[in-house]
Order: structure tokens, then sequence, then C-alpha cells
């Protein structure tokens, strides 16, 4: 069992009010339901799709070689404010929901992590954050998460480095945690989470997957190569140096989108890693578009214009087979869409391009099959009889 799990569960009930990680129904998820044994056990059945989805998966298959719905400051769900906010999900509700990738970003203050989104504190800490993710999994040991944490501010009344902050946080449920810097199986990483370092530190080379060349608002994907040989394709474009209406702003993230999920999917190489952002705003003397508005849509004149999330899900309803998209990172990902977060965990089901005309196909030569082996039980029976008339 997880180290300090009663202590996680103690924890909570004492940071409810401070901290909303879990909402009233999750509250008590630990003690009304028993944690399966393995994945695929019986409760399973009995759960939605969204919670338990991994286990439907084989073992075998690398993390970098499915589509995983993902949040772009996953944290960022406490306050209102247009600018900061950009989930409405708590993270157990993500989680149930069927969320895997997690973008957190913190803070150094009093030697404490904090959850931050750039210059605004969120209120709770990200020990807050992970007892959450921890408690999740006691109850869900087929699933495999991803975290990248990032250093999104400078330490303030600190004592100690942020990497060694990080590194004793994490030592806490050092069996929740894979920080190995390879690409890990499904397998390997049920029940654990995968750490992606977006932050530097004395010693770390070999800490988690190194994504510390990661680029800041780039115009174009990019990829990342570690020296542990692990690569990464990027699209993080957020922000747009020319002023962008609402219609123009969504048509030119889209494309920036589309494209990254095209590349993986057309890519044959299960061990390449593909982050797909479809999160961004705009603030500028002309245009104020939040995060959630870009995501979920707004007015724009008399017409309304949908956002990154409906174009996005049409997007996936129009493909046919299973693909690989990689991780998609998203803004507000249950508004907007009811079915964006299923749509992308289908694709790893679905069934393989070509296979319905594979089966079409086969379909046409049982039959042909069956009517040579018809053609000749008739011949012989006419022949029999032939030959019974005969005497």
């Amino acid at each position: 069992m997880l180290p300090r799990a009663s202590w996680g569960r103690d924890r909570h009930s004492r940071n409810e009010e401070q901290a909303p990680l879990l909402d009233c129904k999750l509250r008590s998820y630990d003690r009304t339901r028993r944690p399966c044994a393995r994945s695929g056990g019986p409760d399973d059945d009995q759960r939605p799709l969204g919670e338990i989805w991994m286990s439907k998966l084989d073992d075998d298959i690398k993390l970098s070689s499915l589509t995983i719905p993902g949040t772009h400051d996953s944290a960022a769900f406490t306050t209102p404010w247009p600018f900061i906010q950009t989930q409405k999900m708590t993270i157990m509700e993500q989680l149930n929901a069927g969320i895997r990738y997690f973008d957190l970003r913190c803070g150094l203050r009093d030697d404490v992590l904090v959850m931050v989104h750039g210059a605004a504190l969120l209120g709770h800490t990200l020990s807050m954050v992970l007892d959450a993710m921890y408690l999740w999994l006691l109850s869900h040991p087929s699933e495999a998460l991803i975290v990248q944490i990032k250093q999104d501010r400078s330490p303030e009344r600190s004592n100690i480095h942020f990497a060694h902050a990080i590194w004793k946080s994490l030592c806490q449920a050092p069996a929740r945690w894979r920080t190995a810097n390879t690409t890990p199986t499904l397998g390997h990483l049920r029940g654990k989470i995968q750490l992606l370092r977006r932050f530097t530190g004395p010693t770390l080379q070999a800490y988690g997957i190194d994504v510390t060349q990661w680029q800041d608002n780039p115009t174009r994907p990019f990829t990342i190569s570690t020296r542990h040989k692990v690569q990464l394709t990027i699209q993080d474009h957020y922000n747009f140096s020319e002023p962008e209406s609402l219609p123009s702003l969504v048509a030119t993230k889209g494309g920036d989108v589309v494209e990254v999920l095209k590349r993986a999917a057309a890519d044959t190489e299960a061990g390449h890693w593909y982050i797909n952002f479809a999160s961004a705003y705009e603030f500028n003397l002309w245009y104020q578009i939040p995060p959630r508005e870009l995501a979920v849509g707004g007015w724009w004149g008399f017409r309304w214009e949908s956002g990154m999330n409906p174009r996005l899900c049409s997007f996936l309803k129009a493909q046919n087979g299973r693909r690989r998209y990689g991780i998609v990172a998203m803004d507000f990902p249950d508004a907007g869409s009811d079915d964006l977060i299923a749509e992308l965990i289908m694709t790893n089901f679905g069934a393989e391009p070509g296979a319905t005309l594979r089966f079409w196909r086969g379909l046409v030569g049982d039959i042909g099959l069956m009517l040579v082996l018809a053609i000749f039980i008739t011949i012989a029976m006419l022949a029999f009889i032939t030959t019974r008339s005969g005497r």
C-alpha cells in the first residue's frame, strides 16, 4: 500500500475548505468502493470508461504510442479570474473524466512548493495536488499518470533549491513515482506517475524525462532529443505576436494543433512522444480573449464562433480507425463539447485504419468459399441421387 495513504486522507479532510481538490461526491471515494486488486478486475465493468480506460489496454504498449487526454495548467481551477483560470474540474474530477497528463506549475515560497499560474498564486500546494492523485490511484491501480512539473516562479524567502524541494516532495511517496529517464510501457507504469522534468538542478541528468529544452511560445512545433535518446515533439504556441480576432485566432491555433495531430498519427515510431497544447489566449489593445473563450467559443459580432474544444471534437469524429495522437493538453476540456475527452480516449480502441476494408474483403472471401462448397455438395448429392435412380 502507498506510504502515507491514511495520512493523505486525513490531510484532505483537514484542508477541504482551503483546497477543494475533492468534490462532495468523491471525498469518501476510497471508503465506499473497494480498490481493484489488479487491472481488468470485476469492479471495472461498473465504472465509467473515463475512470478505467487504461485497464482495457495491453501491458506492453508504450505510453508514447497512445492518445492521452491532458490539461494545461491543471491546478488553475480555484480562481474565477478570466486570464488565470484554465480549468473548471478539480484534480479528482479530471482524473475521473479520463485525464492522464497533468501540467503542474510551481513556485517556492518559504521553502514550500505552491501552485501558481505565472504571477498568480492558486491557493494550494503541490503536496495537496499530489495527495489527490495518490488517493485516486489507490482505487485505480490499472491507470498510469504523466505529470510535468515546471518551475514557473522565482523562489521567495526560501533556503533550499527548487529541485531539492521537488525531490523531498516526491520522496514522500516513492512507490507512486517513476523517475526513470526512459519511456515506460503501460504495464510498468500502472498505479504510478511518470515525471517529466521541466526544471533544472544539480546532478539531475537522470531524474525523470528531461524536457528542460522546452521552448517558450515557439511559432512552430519543436523536437527535444534527450541525452537518454528520448524524443518529444511539442506544439505550445499560446500567444500570438500580431492581433488576432477570435475567428482568426481559433483558425490559426487550430491549424497548429491539427498539424501535430496528423504528424503523430503518421509516425510509425512508437517511442516518439507528441505533446500538443490546444490552449492559448490573447491580451493586447485590440483584443482580450481569455483561455475559456478560445477553448469553448464566444460571440463575434452577431455570430457564435466555436472554440477549440468543439472543433477538435469534430475533427476526431471525422477520423476513422485507431490512431495515435499523443498527449493533447486542453483548457476546460469538459466545456464546449460534452464528449471531447471520450473521443480522444476512443482513438486508442477504434478499429485499425483499413480494418473495415479488410473485414469486407474477408467476408466476401468467406461467402465465395461457402458458395463453392455449396455447389460441390449439390453436385455430389445430384450424382448420388442419379446413381440411386439408375439402380
